[in-house]
């Protein structure tokens, strides 16, 4: 598939981890330069709004809600559209700290509870965990503390760097922005019974400038593969092109 054309994909955060892994097994693959392929992170949010302000972007990645109202607004292919995978919410502790139970609900309030502060994704940031994370608190009663010590954060980067800092004492975000960051440790999945279940798919835009390779680059990480790259790094891998 070797072609003189660039390739922009933006993605939100929950990808960022895996692609910087898949990217360069993708240009390797298929032929392309590594440089001839940008890629741009930011949260579900601000993704959508670089699409709607006319950026010229060749592949989106984020939530399935999001690549449905792109689709909606004639903005991105729905011939194109794929699930590409799901994600689970997990919590990070500094490196070397012991990992806090995470085994249950009343568990879970406990660490919550017991932490000086608690990052987590801002309910009003625009990311996709934020609004689930809102109801997880209210769930389990513990939304006034987080309200007066919380670190809320508009990324899965900005919740990294306030527990690697020491800023907050664990932090609360998808698994797959937590899973390999530097300067934390995983410390495991919220509890079953509190989990929410994030979709996230993609799509090559309407305006893309490469629609074959965009379209190539779907079908490689929605392949077998691609997905033991991404059940590595935390994701429920799912979906495929025909």
């Amino acid at each position: 598939m070797s072609t003189g054309k660039e390739m922009h994909v933006t993605a939100a955060g929950a990808y960022e981890h895996v692609l910087n892994e898949l990217i360069p097994v993708f240009a390797r693959e298929s032929g392309v330069s590594i440089l001839s392929i940008r890629l741009t992170v930011a949260n579900a949010a601000g993704v959508l709004k670089r699409i709607e302000a006319g950026e010229v972007v060749d592949v989106v990645l984020t939530s399935a809600a999001g690549i449905d109202h792109l689709i909606a607004s004639g903005l991105a292919d729905p011939a194109s559209r794929v699930e590409v995978g799901r994600m689970r919410l997990g919590v990070a502790v500094q490196p070397g700290l012991p990992k806090p139970d995470l085994s249950t609900a009343d568990s879970l309030r406990s660490v919550l509870l017991a932490a000086a502060h608690v990052a987590y994704i801002d309910p009003k940031g625009g990311g996709t965990s934020g609004p689930f994370i809102a109801r997880l608190f209210e769930r389990i009663g513990v939304a006034g503390q987080m309200e007066r010590s919380g670190v809320p954060s508009k990324t899965g980067k900005e919740v990294v760097r306030a527990v690697a800092s020491g800023a907050a004492t664990c932090g609360l975000t998808q698994a797959s922005e937590l899973i390999g960051a530097e300067g934390v440790q995983f410390a495991g999945y919220i509890p079953a019974e509190l989990q929410v279940i994030s979709v996230y798919a993609g799509a090559v835009t309407a305006q893309a400038q490469a629609p074959d390779l965009a379209m190539g680059f779907i079908r490689f990480l929605t392949s077998p593969a691609s997905a033991e790259c991404f059940r590595r790094l935390g994701w429920d891998a799912g979906g495929a092109v025909a």
